[in-house]
């Protein structure tokens, strides 16, 4: 009796370990390149890191087995993107939501090893902040904000879908378009 019992364990013991080693593969997006590849590979994502840019499951999966430092730091600045968003999605005007941004950006100390990355992943948030529909609705100040709350017309947060009954299809349309900034 023991020796099948055994003999199941072993069984299930080789299943897991195949299940391990499968998911690790299809976890690892590098397991067919060199190890000059992978080193480039490596670069190219603390790279990105650095310039704070957001890193795919794939990147960070690939982090968290080959670099567990780089990995807390990628999670670290996702934590810090994810929290200056929800602070701008609260913002009633354009001013506010660059206020924030300033604000976030003056409190990172000095001292930080990651300085450099922080305000970049903060500037980056930013960017991309601009581009939602929700920001593009804001007024620019808070003079403007208030003027139009003033006149009943109820001001959304930038993070609110408007449940206004005065969006229509085209205006949706026209929300999603890109918005670029002009620079000169």
């Amino acid at each position: 009796m023991d020796a099948s019992v055994n003999k199941e364990e072993k069984s299930t013991q080789n299943i897991n370990q195949v299940i391990k080693e499968a998911l690790f593969k299809m976890s690892d997006p590098t397991p067919d390149m060199t190890d000059e590849e992978r080193e480039s590979y490596h670069r190219k994502l603390l790279a990105k890191l650095e310039s704070g840019q957001k890193l795919t499951s794939q990147e960070l999966a690939f982090l968290r087995t080959n670099d567990p430092a780089a990995y807390q730091k990628a999670r670290r600045m996702e934590q810090k993107r994810q929290w200056l968003t929800e602070q701008m999605k609260k913002c009633k005007s354009k001013q506010e939501v660059s206020d924030v941004v300033s604000d976030a950006i003056a409190h990172v100390s000095e001292k930080d090893p990651d300085r450099n990355a922080i305000l970049a992943t903060y500037r980056e948030a930013y960017k991309e902040f601009r581009k939602t529909p929700g920001y593009c609705r804001l007024p620019d100040t808070r003079k403007e904000a208030e003027e139009e709350e003033k006149r009943g017309k109820k001001r959304q947060y930038a993070g609110d879908i408007d449940s206004d009954s005065d969006v229509t299809p085209l205006a949706e349309v026209y929300d999603a378009l890109p918005v670029f900034d002009a620079k000169g």
